[in-house]
């Protein structure tokens, strides 16, 4: 008896832990976007962020995503090298291996583009 109590009690266990881990980062190749978001921008030392940046509405690996910012406007071509879902938000990387002091685009919302995962 003492044996199935156990394995219940372990499957209730790794059933309550399952729901309670967030969910994992993916990668998709395409999103949609909203329209807007944040950019990152690290140029030597530190980083900048800037609000409110127009964003087209698919962005996919590969393309330059055309960005205005700063209060004295500048145009930069954003390369996109990798784009991470995580939950319901997403992060596109111009890097492919560096994740921290990294150019970066955060859209203020995003959808995975069917069949781009």
């Amino acid at each position: 008896m003492t044996i199935i109590l156990s394995r219940v009690s372990a499957a209730a266990l790794v059933a309550f832990l399952a729901a309670i881990t967030p969910a994992v980062a993916d990668e998709v190749t395409a999103i949609s976007t909203g329209g807007d978001g944040e950019l990152t921008m690290c140029p030597y030392f530190s980083c900048y962020l800037y609000h409110h940046i127009k964003l087209p509405r698919r962005i996919a690996i590969g393309d330059k995503v055309r960005v205005r910012f700063g209060s004295n406007p500048k145009h930069y071509a954003f390369p996109v090298a990798r784009i991470v879902r995580d939950g319901g938000s997403c992060t596109i990387f111009s890097q492919l291996d560096k994740t921290e002091k990294v150019e970066k685009i955060e859209p203020a919302s995003c959808q995975v583009v069917p069949g781009a995962q």
